[in-house]
């Protein structure tokens, strides 16, 4: 059976955005923004605004938060961790500034009262970022919490590896040893949702050879859950073609 990336049928960036909302919002969210920053911090210190696109956002959103741009406490958090981040986290949180208070006013005023945010840590201090946005507190994603954050994780890299060579960016850069055709072709049926006891009766092997192929691909890609593998070797253009 064919496991096509989420994305390979994209016909540009836009495109891959509505399809990235489509996929967030099965999982519970109701809007989705991605930045791409060649560089994340001034020569003093400070920190640079990201150039968001967004989707189902309200109109003309940017022009009030053009003020909380620099001082975005999501993207503060964000940035320091390889894990997605639950917003939830941030909101409350002592070291806030008033300022910063305000821009999470703001998302809260724009109907979005809860999120996620996925970092994309690139080669040369490039960073980029995926959120899933929410209007209700307690609905949506938050009933499947921890499928849904690591579900938004590998959406997060395939997107931004799917329109990183579009738009002339960089892959993530290989940091791995090199996967064995059996360990890509778990992954691929990893992506696609598949677990290894549904992997093991596609691919004709035992559960065991595929729990074991698994690991091996997560040990070379220095991940610590299958999600992560999915997620760095979609970023590394490993999980390309059809499954061995």
């Amino acid at each position: 059976m064919s496991i096509d990336p989420v994305f390979s049928g994209a016909r540009s960036f836009d495109h891959a955005l509505d399809i990235l909302a489509d996929q967030a919002g099965r999982l519970g969210f109701d809007a989705i923004d991605y930045a791409y920053m060649p560089q994340v911090r001034t020569s003093d210190g400070g920190w640079i605004a990201a150039d968001i696109a967004s989707r189902n956002f309200p109109t003309r959103w940017q022009r009030g938060w053009s003020r909380f741009g620099r001082h975005d406490p999501y993207l503060w958090t964000c940035y320091e961790r390889t894990l997605p981040l639950d917003w939830n986290e941030v909101k409350g949180a002592a070291w806030l500034s008033p300022l910063q208070r305000e821009a999470i006013e703001y998302v809260d005023d724009l109907g979005f009262r809860d999120g996620m945010s996925v970092p994309i840590h690139l080669p040369g201090g490039r960073f980029a970022f995926v959120s899933g946005l929410a209007r209700d507190r307690v609905g949506g994603w938050r009933r499947q919490e921890a499928a849904a954050s690591e579900r938004l994780f590998v959406l997060a890299h395939q997107f931004h590896s799917a329109v990183a060579p579009r738009l002339g960016r960089e892959r993530v850069a290989p940091g791995a040893g090199p996967l064995s055709p059996r360990e890509r072709e778990c992954l691929r049926y990893a992506a696609a949702g598949y677990s290894s006891v549904a992997t093991a009766a596609a691919t004709g092997r035992s559960a065991e050879t595929v729990r074991r192929q698994r690991k091996s691909a997560m040990g070379k890609l220095n991940a610590r859950t299958i999600a992560q593998a999915v997620a760095s070797a979609s970023a590394l253009g490993l999980l390309d073609g059809r499954p061995a």
